[in-house]
């Protein structure tokens, strides 16, 4: 597959998401390094076939990968789907994907952290499981 025709710098580019949710306007200007990921499903009798679904979660493992790697040379990251605020069709379309042939998986935020990550609290673990997730085994 050919790379996109790019019509817009990365910084126009950008400017164009955030004009899509003004509301988020302060926060997405603090973010240095965006990265849109799509994945092209395989084509069988529906969208989502065996093959299509296989193609979702190996592109969803990969970008895991991509943000561990990121973590491990001292970088943030953040995987933002629904809570971009703005549908999936609007950021494919500001960057040029066909949606008829690409399936939206999300916008990696990443960057260098104000403080080095080996400094940082490690977050409280959870422990448990509580309702409705779990509450006997069947």
């Amino acid at each position: 597959m050919s790379p996109r025709p790019s019509r817009l710098s990365p910084q126009e580019t950008i400017s164009k998401i955030i004009a899509l949710n003004e509301a988020k306007k302060e926060a997405f200007e603090g973010v240095p390094g965006w990265m849109l990921v799509t994945v092209v499903p395989t084509a069988g009798e529906t969208k989502w076939n065996p093959k299509a679904l296989e193609d979702h979660a190996a592109t969803a493992c990969a970008v895991q990968n991509f943000m561990l790697s990121l973590a491990s040379d001292g970088y943030g990251s953040k995987w933002m789907t629904g809570a971009m605020g703005s549908p999936a069709s609007k950021l494919m379309e500001v960057c040029g994907v066909d949606e008829a042939a690409e399936h939206f998986m999300g916008i990696i935020f990443f960057g260098t952290p104000a403080a080095a990550t080996s400094g940082m609290p490690v977050p409280k673990r959870k422990v448990g499981l509580a309702a409705p997730v779990l509450a006997t085994l069947p």
